[in-house]
């Protein structure tokens, strides 16, 4: 543990992260300003901590609250804690099992020792994540019936009531118990063989009987499935590590039954509600871990309650239960499909990144004087692999429809009710529901054939209909994210999906005193990257070309900063990842993270010096003059009709024939919102063409008014 730790101080001293703050934060990344901070506080922890290990005990409760209120503020610096998670985790887990072990489960001492050691723990896990935190944990086979005895003990202690900010510890000793239990439960010798209940019974359990600790554990956790708080999700941890065991078909068989029955339950009160999330919860946690062969003879069963529950008023009514119905709806289906199947789609990203191992591999070889043939040869093999794959003729299409792929892909009936399950997710009103639904698209599509996934990119471009709402273009920009994220998305279908995504872009809708948009707008962003990611450069030139001001504009001129930095972010992507882009790296420099954070600067700032690069500045004015001096918010109204006079200098006669033209009927348009900003965007044109040095011809009829 030291070693690890000095080595991490060794590389800090060596990138120049000084732990004292000497050096100057100005111009230090947050990244290394946060880690020289955290670095200070560690001292301050380890000191605490070390106390805590050496009495063995929490002597002064004041420490937990302050190792608490540290490990709070980096909860989205998690990674800053990873070097020194087992120096924490190990010694404090080990007071746990010791004092447990000395003092014996019948102890009434034991909970006061534990739970104030819980309350760390389960910081470090809320920062770092439960995954990070349990590698840390004991996993001997004798302590499976020592968390069992421990969190019956929490289990039955009365609960008491208190605010978070004096937090007694039961809440916590029960979730550490449980993520203890979810690594014991994967112990590789059957569990009635640890069992001392048995051995102490001399007797011994029948084939169809389940041992004592199991009964015990599944009990336990079928309680927590009730529970409003995180040990609803920790014990549908637990469940699916047991159940997916290969020696626990009748536990699972038994759950089965018991979901089956939660699952139709009529009973309205708020503790059913609860069980019914955590029971849909615990399902798709079991088919997120458990495998094809043993989940596959359950699933027309639970199918049946599913799509019951989900048409429900229950399921419309609670958004975090139609999500968990959707996760299961998805891992049903790809547990009923078979893993390997090698489509269209995802030979061609194969055959990618064979061309890209081939390339890296000549190079780390060494062979630098034929390096230039190399590729090239490469790169014109893969053009005619990736021509013959993805762009076949049509002789070449009748033989993929008829090969033999495509003929003995036996979909199951349900895999198509899935699909329109996830689908109809798309559309739904709550975002966490539009977004497990679009992943689910992703890999459910993933193990189709190439015919089968082509029907499903036509039923999400549907979802782009004139008549759709602002659910529908963002369930349908999520979807199309995930398709082209994992290669499934072709390169020749860019050219229909590409004008959709330009529309999704600048989708902003109107809506009494305000708009609604700004989600479609970042949703589609994120489809931008991901064509940076999944595309070769080849495929992506003309696209990027067509993308590329569309993005811009929204990152210069958009009115939500979320919208402005994931544009900017999809831009850099694919200026990064496909290759010489004119002028590509100046406007990522300017366009950066930092510099759009403000409206103002976006507008007056970046936007005037990326339209003074070639193709940038009539998207520019086309931007402003057409969305932005009309928009309902005035601010943006005023700032639009400044960024549009700023941007005269690169060409006062196309503003003062062009823009002034179509500017001058629009102040006397009959919206309030379209005439204010037209008439302050022609005042300061007019005051921009003069500070040019610009004549306006005499005579000319320009203003109406």
């Amino acid at each position: 543990m030291a070693s690890r730790e000095e080595e991490t101080l060794k590389k800090e001293e060596e990138t120049g992260i000084a732990p004292n703050g000497e050096d100057d934060e100005e111009h230090d990344s947050k990244e290394r300003v946060l880690q020289r901070y955290f670095l200070q506080e560690w001292k301050l922890v380890k000191s605490l901590l070390d106390d805590i290990v050496s009495n063995g005990g929490v002597s002064d409760p004041s420490s937990v609250g302050k190792i608490r209120s540290i490990m709070d503020k980096y909860q989205e610096q998690g990674q800053l804690l990873e070097p020194y998670l087992e120096s924490m985790v190990s010694p404090l887990m080990f007071i746990i099992r010791s004092k447990t072990i000395e003092l014996g489960i019948d102890s009434d001492d034991i909970l006061h020792i534990i739970k104030p050691i819980c309350i760390i723990i389960y910081s470090l896990a809320t920062v770092s994540g439960y995954k990070t935190v349990i590698k840390f944990f004991p996993h001997k086979v004798s302590d499976l019936e020592l968390a069992v005895s421990l969190l019956e003990k929490c289990h039955n202690t009365a609960s008491v009531t208190s605010l978070r900010q004096e937090s007694t510890g039961e809440m916590e000793a029960k979730c550490v118990m449980l993520l203890w239990l979810s690594i014991l439960v994967l112990v590789p010798f059957d569990i009635s063989s640890v069992d001392t209940s048995i051995v102490n019974s001399s007797g011994s359990t029948g084939e169809d009987e389940l041992a004592p600790l199991v009964l015990r554990i599944i009990g336990f956790s079928k309680d927590y499935l009730s529970n409003a708080g995180p040990m609803r999700t920790m014990a549908g941890l637990v469940l699916s590590k047991l159940l997916t065991r290969p020696d626990m078909p009748k536990a699972l068989s038994s759950f089965i039954e018991w979901t089956h029955e939660v699952l139709l339950s009529t009973t309205d009160d708020v503790v059913s509600h609860f069980q019914l999330i955590g029971a849909v919860e615990a399902l798709a946690a079991i088919f997120k871990a458990g495998s094809r062969k043993v989940l596959v003879d359950v699933v027309p069963t639970i199918w049946n309650d599913v799509s019951v529950l989900i048409k429900s008023g229950s399921s419309s009514r609670s958004p975090l239960l139609h999500k968990y119905l959707v996760k299961l709806t998805q891992r049903m289906g790809l547990t009923c499909l078979p893993l390997a199947v090698y489509q269209l789609g995802a030979m061609w990203l194969v055959l990618l990144n064979v061309c890209f191992l081939v390339v890296n591999y000549i190079y780390l070889e060494g062979r630098t004087s034929s390096l230039d043939d190399n590729i090239s040869s490469s790169a014109s093999n893969k053009n005619n692999q990736l021509n013959y794959v993805v762009i076949p003729d049509n002789h070449e299409s009748e033989e993929n429809s008829n090969c033999p792929e495509d003929e003995d892909m036996d979909v199951p009936e349900i895999v198509e009710e899935v699909i329109e399950v996830l689908l109809s997710g798309l559309k739904d009103t709550d975002t966490v529901v539009r977004w497990s639904a679009a992943k689910g698209i992703g890999r459910v599509t993933s193990r189709l054939t190439s015919g089968l996934s082509e029907e499903v990119l036509s039923s999400v471009m549907e979802l782009f209909a004139p008549g759709e709402g602002d659910g529908s273009w963002h369930g349908g920009c999520l979807a199309m994210a995930e398709l082209a994220r994992r290669g499934l998305l072709l390169p020749s279908n860019l050219p229909k999906v590409v004008p959709v995504v330009v529309k999704a872009l600048h989708y902003d809708v109107r809506r009494g005193p305000h708009s609604v948009g700004s989600h479609v707008r970042d949703a589609a962003a994120y489809v931008c990257w991901a064509f940076g990611r999944a595309y070769h450069h080849a495929d992506m030139r003309n696209v990027l070309e067509q993308l590329a001001p569309h993005l811009l504009c929204v990152a210069c001129y958009d009115r939500e900063v979320n919208c402005r930095r994931a544009a900017a972010a999809a831009f850099q992507e694919n200026v990064g990842r496909q290759g010489n882009y004119p002028h590509g790296i100046d406007i990522v420099n300017t366009a950066d993270y930092f510099s759009l954070s403000s409206r103002t600067n976006s507008y007056i700032h970046v936007s005037i010096c990326i339209a003074k690069y070639e193709g940038y500045l009539h998207p520019f004015v086309d931007q402003l003059l057409y969305s932005k001096i009309c928009h309902w918010d005035r601010s943006l109204r005023e700032l639009a009709a400044e960024a549009l006079s700023a941007l005269v200098s690169y060409n006062a006669a196309y503003f003062a024939d062009f823009v002034l033209e179509k500017l001058i009927p629009f102040t006397l348009s009959s919206d309030l919102c379209t005439r204010h900003g037209a008439t302050l965007a022609a005042g300061e044109l007019v005051l921009a063409l003069h500070q040019c040095g610009y004549d306006l011809p005499c005579g000319r009829p320009l203003f109406w008014l």
